[in-house]
């Protein structure tokens, strides 16, 4: 990159904020980018990171940072409710967003979000880090040696994060708003059809006192009539071993391929306890590394924003499923 882009980190809301700051640092470290400003609404997570990441500037109002400009680029990690209100007005000012998944937690919202990037000409990217991580990318460049997809069996489970994780109006749901976007996204990106109809279950949750779900399973048929399932939970204990997991089995007619994204790890025990320390790919760094290039060369995001409401079509066609007790078509969404 030729370009030495400053960047802007909005809200630090989602723990994957963090690894993303940790990139914008060792690009700046590098001369790439500038980590030119951080904003929070919440000032003691503020005061935190500012202390930890350094920016050269600081905001705890929103307003006044659109006001004061001198931004090319914003990551946005606030809670999934939040994501429209503030990249609405940063693309509307120019501004290339990269925004946390999901899009939105509502169609209507990912859809202004898509549309105002179309009409001011700017990048918006949904992070769907999963496309950068390496194990995953080469199922891509292998998937059409399978033919024909005929199913797609996944899973995406982790431990409960809590928080405002588990608020309904700030996450816009539990389990299946957290997890479900990712594996769907890679769904569609493989195969590269769209989801024709989804049926999704709850099962007694794990955490009785939550108001949102923490596990669930996703059934359905894309519209070339390959099927699909999705296991999603918050399952795992808070002393397992690692984060999460991103696993799928895709048969064809050809063969089939299996993907464990996260299985490149070493087992570790020491007087802290046991846990996996994993060793694969960074794919943070990999995709903010590739939306700078990709504002920089004017071309079309990895994950763009309308992969992002692609996705989120899929959640709310589950959330309904659930509430109706039966099939939904994604194109009952918008009717």
């Amino acid at each position: 990159m030729s370009r030495v882009f400053r960047v802007v980190m909005v809200s630090f809301a989602h723990m994957h904020a963090y690894s993303y700051a940790r990139v914008v640092k060792e690009l700046e470290a590098e001369g790439k980018v500038i980590l030119e400003a951080i904003y929070d609404d919440n000032l003691e997570r503020l005061r935190r990171v500012s202390e930890l990441y350094k920016p050269k500037r600081v905001y705890g109002d929103f307003n006044k940072l659109l006001e004061e400009g001198g931004v090319d680029v914003a990551i946005v990690a606030s809670e999934n409710a939040k994501h429209v209100k503030y990249t609405i007005p940063l693309l509307d000012r120019g501004i290339h967003v990269l925004v946390e998944k999901p899009i939105a937690t509502r169609l209507e919202d990912a859809e202004l979000m898509v549309k105002t990037a179309s009409r001011r000409g700017v990048k918006l990217q949904v992070a769907f880090v999963m496309r950068y991580h390496d194990a995953s990318h080469y199922v891509l460049m292998r998937i059409r040696e399978l033919g024909k997809i005929y199913s797609i069996t996944s899973t995406n489970h982790g431990k409960c994060p809590f928080e405002w994780f588990i608020d309904p109006e700030l996450a816009g749901g539990g389990a299946i708003m957290d997890h479900v976007v990712h594996v769907a996204d890679l769904i569609r990106w493989y195969t590269g059809e769209e989801f024709e109809e989804v049926l999704a279950f709850t099962g007694r949750n794990i955490y009785p006192e939550l108001r949102v779900e923490d596990n669930a399973i996703l059934l359905g048929r894309l519209r070339n009539g390959a099927v699909f399932s999705i296991d999603c939970s918050w399952s795992r204990p808070v002393n397992w071993p690692t984060w999460g997991d991103v696993y799928m089995h895709i048969i064809g007619e050809r063969g089939a391929i299996f993907l464990n994204a996260f299985n490149q790890n070493i087992s570790v025990a020491d007087e802290k306890g046991f846990k996996w320390v994993y060793y694969g790919p960074d794919a943070d760094r990999n995709m903010i590394e590739d939306f700078l290039s990709v504002i920089e060369r004017d071309e079309k995001p990895r994950a763009s924003g309308i992969d992002g409401l692609r996705a989120l079509e899929v959640v709310l066609a589950a959330y309904k499923s659930i509430r109706e007790k039966r099939p939904v078509k994604i194109l009952e969404l918008y009717t």
